[in-house]
């Protein structure tokens, strides 16, 4: 009785431990795909016609706050626009729910490129 304590005292810490970071490591991958998925949408909308960047970035804040809450913070979204492309990034850091010697949060990065919509008269080839 006394050996299967102790090997259960051993085992344990490691085994929680091991849970956490694979939780960790799962709420970062949702955190990436939320991420991508808001650089995604705020690229497209601010590439439809009579659009702005600024249209994308509160669109990109909107989705980033409903779909993580405050576990990503800051949220920078930049972007860059010219006459063919809409380039989206985010960078912003998730809080981990581990103590990581890491400062600042665990560093994410996503990327978005849309092509520009142009409006055509008829429809019909420029």
């Amino acid at each position: 009785m006394a050996q299967a304590l102790v090997e259960t005292a051993l085992v344990f810490p490691l085994l929680v431990t091991l849970a956490l970071g694979t939780l960790q490591i799962t709420l970062y991958v949702h955190a990436y795909d939320v991420l991508v998925a808001a650089a995604q949408e705020g690229a497209r909308l601010a590439a439809e016609d009579g659009r702005s960047l600024e249209d994308g970035y509160a669109r990109v804040r909107g989705l980033v706050k409903a779909g993580l809450g405050s576990a990503v913070e800051p949220i920078e979204p930049r972007g860059r626009l010219d006459s063919e492309l809409v380039e989206m990034r985010i960078d912003a850091a998730l809080r981990p729910i581990l103590p990581l010697p890491i400062q600042g949060g665990l560093p994410i990065h996503a990327r978005a490129t849309v092509s520009r919509e142009r409006f055509r008269p008829g429809g019909g080839a420029p």
